[in-house]
């Protein structure tokens, strides 16, 4: 509690590790990430280490594909990279090692008390986006990362939960995830922007939003770079931040909205992660101003449009957003949304250091008592329910 107020934290990370996929079935083991030591390192500030996966190295931090992500810091053979074992990435929290990536959460939880935060959904790194294009392996990696954090989570059920990743490029899979992470205690799941080179509104996956709204869980779709074209233009970790992890985000909103998601499965709730809020009041006219030119104009451009107007679908009381602390517009997308729709996150322990978003969120002046509460705790109730 801080200062009187509960904290939800909508929005914080398991710093991806090796341990995270120590039960990855026998058929994949030999294809799981390694981590490899660039030799030359001049230049690459603290991602001389990185994962080895398919073939690829990643993160990296110069050419196509270039994003920032968990490297393998901390959870190495000192033998092997001697001066490295255990060391804390310097872009991320203080928190020990065995508290970022989970091995023992009572790190976690003493960092937790520290900010005052009562309860925290902990979401995989981005980095599962851009691990394989092989749907098999990716299942596995996401389930084996599945069980590894809900049994972490176990240690503290009521103040560590947990997102469960939810492998939408192999559908029967995907079912078979949401019954495990729901039997471990899953709050949500979580996906990213696309899957793959499909929306995520693609009728494919309509078994698993079924299987997702019987389970009575929540969709988080996290920043992330899952859409491979956009990793072309990517040639510098900011343009990573900025268009392969970012833009998918109106690729999702779309999906959701005038996709259809939302016609096909009117009770799923949806939460939108990490990348900000303003992009809402750019996303909603826009698309409300196509919409009203394809109906005017009738076929073909009438044709597979949304049901309602897209506004409708943001004021439906489905759409979630985690906002940022210091958001000059969140009044605005307060009117646009409605005030039971904004989250609070944390994002810890990633490398944007928002350990004191609860504290700069109770100064602003511009926010009722009310407000506040609601986006510090009521509101992250009502999407993943009481802890």
């Amino acid at each position: 509690m801080l200062h009187g107020y509960r904290v939800y934290d909508a929005d914080a990370h398991v710093v991806v590790s090796q341990r995270c996929w120590e039960d990855l079935p026998a058929e994949y083991w030999t294809r799981r990430p390694r981590p490899v030591e660039i030799g030359d390192a001049d230049g690459l500030g603290g991602y001389r280490i990185s994962w080895y996966v398919e073939g690829r190295v990643v993160p990296h931090t110069f050419g196509p594909g270039s994003q920032p992500g968990n490297t393998p810091r901390g959870s190495l053979d000192p033998e092997t990279f001697p001066g490295f074992a255990r060391v804390t990435d310097p872009r991320v929290t203080a928190m020990p090692f065995a508290g970022q990536d989970l091995s023992d959460p009572a790190p976690r939880l003493e960092a937790l008390d520290q900010m005052g935060i009562d309860v925290s959904v902990a979401f995989p790194s981005t980095i599962y986006a851009t691990f394989t294009d092989d749907p098999g392996f990716e299942a596995a990696l996401y389930r084996a990362y599945n069980r590894y954090v809900g049994r972490a989570c176990q240690a503290s059920p009521g103040r560590l939960r947990w997102g469960g990743l939810l492998p939408l490029r192999q559908p029967d899979e995907a079912c078979r995830a949401i019954a495990e992470m729901k039997e471990l205690g899953a709050c949500s799941a979580v996906v990213f922007g696309t899957a793959g080179d499909r929306l995520l509104s693609d009728r494919a996956f309509d078994p698993v939003y079924a299987e997702l709204t019987r389970a009575g869980l929540p969709l988080a779709i996290h920043f992330g770079a899952s859409f491979a074209p956009l990793w072309t233009l990517c040639r510098t970790m900011y343009a990573g931040n900025i268009v392969g992890m970012s833009t998918p985000v109106l690729l999702a909103f779309f999906a959701v909205t005038a996709g259809g998601l939302l016609d096909r499965f009117p009770t799923l709730k949806v939460a939108f992660l990490e990348y900000g809020a303003e992009w809402i009041l750019y996303a909603v006219p826009r698309m409300d101003n196509y919409l009203k030119q394809a109906r005017t104009n009738g076929l073909p451009y009438a044709t597979d449009i949304p049901e309602q107007a897209i506004r409708d679908y943001a004021r439906s009381g489905n759409i979630f957003v985690a906002c940022e602390s210091d958001d000059a517009l969140l009044q605005e997308e307060m009117k646009l949304l409605g005030e039971g729709q904004i989250l609070f996150a944390s994002d810890i322990p990633h490398g944007e250091l928002r350990e004191n978003a609860a504290q700069e969120l109770l100064d602003r002046a511009d926010l009722t008592d009310a407000q506040k509460r609601q986006i510090l705790w009521d509101n992250a109730v009502r999407l993943y329910g009481e802890p």
